[in-house]
């Protein structure tokens, strides 16, 4: 998959501002976005209790997908 940061460039949906303003909220069940890399990237997520961190396109399907 390609970075959101590039994603983002081509298509202008701004999808890595969709998940800083998600950042704290619990999506799929029982996870959480705790944070998004400054590059957009990158999401940290807490997974049933454990801290994961994962590419952000994976993180933005999971949340608005």
């Amino acid at each position: 998959m390609i970075n959101l940061s590039i994603q983002d460039k081509f298509d202008g949906l701004n999808k890595i501002d969709d998940l800083r303003k998600s950042i704290g909220k619990d999506y799929y069940g029982n996870n959480k976005l705790l944070w998004v890399s400054k590059d957009g990237n990158r999401c940290m997520v807490e997974k049933d209790g454990n801290v994961v961190t994962e590419p952000s396109w994976l993180t933005w399907n999971r949340f608005f997908f």
